[in-house]
């Protein structure tokens, strides 16, 4: 009977370091009030808008987790980005300029649904960085190159069965899409960390 109670007891932590390989990267040393610098100019001075498909190195793609996460991110970003260049790219042309929009994820730990399920907290935090390279389309020119940070909590990720995973990817989407939406008008910057208001 003893056995059995403490069989069912270490199982978390069995389960737990089962994951210490994925454990092993470390959450970027970002402060709470890092912003990204202003571009050079205001993002309407070009007339077209193209976002790419988010990139991952094959390094970071070795993990299955980072895929998923990737999958759940492009998926946030293609429910947000779209419809808010459609109306940019609906204008007159005036300069025949054409902004590259590419995402890319930098660094990443991801927990996936399933081993919530089987560790919750014990699995520990995921955390990602996404960074956008805004390229000018025709002279290569790199215009800005924002980063945006989030991370889960493993205790909360944990009580959500991964909802808060999930939900860190859709505040990074959040982020990307209204960097893009306030230095529209007006070269501004933005946070680094600090998620922005939920995109409609």
């Amino acid at each position: 009977m003893i056995r059995r109670l403490a069989a069912r007891l270490l199982l978390p932590l069995v389960l737990a370091f089962a994951f210490v390989p994925a454990a092993a990267a470390r959450a970027p040393d970002i402060a709470d009030d890092a912003r990204n610098p202003p571009p050079p100019v205001a993002l309407s001075s070009f007339d077209r808008f193209r976002v790419e498909p988010i990139a991952m190195s094959e390094e970071i793609a070795r993990h299955k987790g980072n895929v998923v996460a990737r999958q759940y991110l492009q998926v946030d970003l293609d429910e947000r980005v779209p419809k808010l260049i459609e109306p940019w790219n609906a204008r007159e042309s005036t300069t025949g300029r054409t902004l590259l929009v590419k995402p890319e994820v930098e660094a990443i730990r991801f927990i996936t649904g399933g081993k919530r399920l089987l560790a919750g907290g014990f699995a520990g935090n995921s955390w990602a960085v996404l960074r956008l390279r805004l390229v000018d389309a025709d002279s290569g020119e790199l215009i800005a190159e924002p980063r945006f940070y989030q991370r889960a909590h493993g205790i909360f990720a944990g009580y959500s069965l991964g909802a808060a995973d999930k939900l860190m990817l859709a505040r990074l989407s959040d982020m990307a899409a209204a960097y893009l939406r306030d230095n529209f008008d007006a070269p501004r910057g933005s946070t680094v960390a600090t998620s922005t208001a939920k995109m409609d």
